[in-house]
C-alpha cells in the first residue's frame, strides 16, 4: 500500500509539471470539480452470491443500489481538451460493505457539440473494500489480494466515460459509466463545475 501511495505521489507530480509545458494558450478553464452519487452496478455475469447484495433490484443481484460519492478534480493540460484527473470515490458496495477507489490519470475530450460532451480517461487505480470473507457463505474466489481487515485490487489501466451536460456558465450536469470489466459496469450522477 506504501509503495501504492507514493508512486500515486510521483505520478500526479509528473503529469503535473508536464502540463504546465504543454500549455500552449490559457484555456478558457484552467480546473474542474466533480461530484457524483454513485449508484448502481450492473454485473455482465450473474453472482454466485446474490443473497448477499441486500440492495439487488433482481433475484440474481445483476443490478445492485449502491449508496456513496465521488469527488473528482481536473487540471486542463490543453485547453479543455485533455486533463489530469484525481478522484476519490466512497460507498457501500454490493454486499453493502465499506468501499472505495482512489484514481489517477488522464481525460480527453471524446467530442463536444453544444452543451453536449463526452470525455474518456484511463489511468492507475486502487479498489478497496471490507473483506468479504467475514460474510456468512462468502467462499474467496484469490481475485482480490487482502491485508488485514480489507481487501483490494490495483489496476493499471481503470477509466471511466463521463457525458456532461452544460447546465449554465461553468456548470454542467455530469453521468458517468465505469466499465469494470469483466465484473460489472456502474454509474453515477452529479454535477461539475468549471473554473
Amino acid at each position: 500500500m506504501q509503495h501504492f501511495i507514493r508512486f500515486v505521489f510521483l505520478l500526479f507530480l509528473c503529469l503535473t509539471l508536464i502540463s504546465y509545458g504543454w500549455a500552449q494558450s490559457p484555456p478558457a478553464y484552467k480546473n474542474a470539480f466533480t461530484i457524483k452519487f454513485f449508484g448502481l452496478s450492473m454485473h455482465l455475469r450473474q453472482t454466485p452470491y446474490p443473497e448477499l447484495f441486500k440492495n439487488r433490484l433482481d433475484q440474481k443481484g445483476i443490478a445492485v443500489l449502491n449508496f456513496g460519492g465521488i469527488v473528482g478534480y481536473d487540471r486542463f493540460v490543453v485547453r479543455e481538451v485533455i486533463s489530469v484527473r484525481v478522484e476519490q470515490g466512497l460507498y457501500s458496495d454490493c454486499a453493502s460493505s465499506l468501499a472505495g477507489f482512489t484514481h489517477l490519470g488522464w481525460r480527453g475530450q471524446i467530442f463536444r457539440t453544444g452543451r453536449h460532451s463526452l470525455n474518456g480517461g484511463f489511468g492507475p487505480t486502487l479498489v478497496y473494500r471490507r473483506d468479504w470473507n467475514r460474510l456468512r457463505g462468502y467462499e474467496d474466489d484469490g481475485y482480490f489480494d487482502r491485508s488485514g481487515d480489507w481487501q483490494y485490487k490495483f489496476y493499471w489501466y481503470g477509466g471511466e466515460f463521463e457525458y456532461n451536460y452544460q447546465l449554465k456558465g461553468q456548470y454542467d450536469l455530469s453521468l458517468n459509466l465505469v466499465p469494470g470489466i469483466p465484473e460489472l459496469v456502474s454509474f453515477g450522477a452529479g454535477f461539475r463545475k468549471r473554473f
